[in-house]
């Protein structure tokens, strides 16, 4: 099984922050995410030959010794599904778990996709509620739809939410991929979608395997997850979380 990491992205929402660095490189209790990152997919089982990073803006600025580094030269006219083909020699040939560079979370979130078995599956935050009042004045402004089936798959994610009922967990950017699910995805990038392959985001790709029919498992997690979207979300977490550095994950 590998692990993939998806920093090519600059993080425009960071501002002046990222004018040199990779979002993934900002720094929350005066640590790189994306250093974060690696660590916590080491302590899941990961050991850093089998951890890719994804990178594009400001590579340069991106020192990890151990990792694989793939590469989206085209960064910045292409979303984040783009940045993953770039791995597709990985994910053609074993299990993959997927996570964005600008997170932090829990290793136990890590061991549920790596224990799952499932072409398709996500992890979820039940506990986004509190953390989105503590983050927005105005939560259901920036919240999107996560809607469960019975049997626990995936109904829809990543719409503009009517009412809080609409989101039942907070989609956390770490994804599960089988080789043949992968298989898949390659078919279903073929057939009409609402975004081009080239502007493709990762809900958008959820809810386009959704709409054939394929399941996606979805995975609670209680643990701690932390988004970094800007700058004001990092000094909010070391308030709120003032030895966050030693606790991580």
């Amino acid at each position: 099984m590998k692990a993939i990491i998806l920093a090519a992205g600059r993080g425009s929402r960071m501002g002046g922050g990222t004018a040199e660095l990779p979002k993934g490189m900002m720094r929350l209790w005066g640590r790189p995410l994306l250093e974060m990152c690696v660590e916590t997919l080491e302590r899941a089982g990961f050991v850093r030959r089998d951890i890719g990073v994804v990178t594009g803006y400001r590579s340069d600025r991106i020192s990890l010794e151990g990792v694989r580094f793939f590469h989206n030269e085209n960064w910045e006219h292409t979303n984040m599904f783009v940045s993953l083909t770039k791995a597709r020699e990985w994910l053609c040939a074993e299990p993959c778990i997927v996570c964005y560079s600008d997170i932090v979370f829990h290793e136990n979130a890590v061991k549920r996709l790596m224990e799952c078995g499932r072409e398709f599956a996500i992890t979820y935050y039940t506990g986004f509620l509190d953390l989105w009042r503590k983050r927005f004045s105005n939560p259901l402004e920036d919240m999107e739809t996560f809607r469960l089936n019975p049997d626990g798959t995936l109904a829809e994610i990543g719409l503009r939410p009517q009412s809080e009922d609409e989101v039942q967990g907070q989609y956390m950017g770490l994804l599960r991929f089988e080789p043949s699910g992968w298989e898949k995805i390659e078919q279903a990038i073929r057939l009409p979608m609402k975004k081009s392959v080239e502007k493709l985001d990762m809900t958008t790709l959820l809810n386009h395997l959704i709409s054939l029919g394929y399941p996606v498992y979805a995975i609670a997690s209680e643990e701690r997850w932390l988004e970094c979207d800007n700058q004001e979300d990092i000094r909010l977490y070391e308030r709120l979380y003032p030895n966050g550095g030693k606790k991580h994950g």
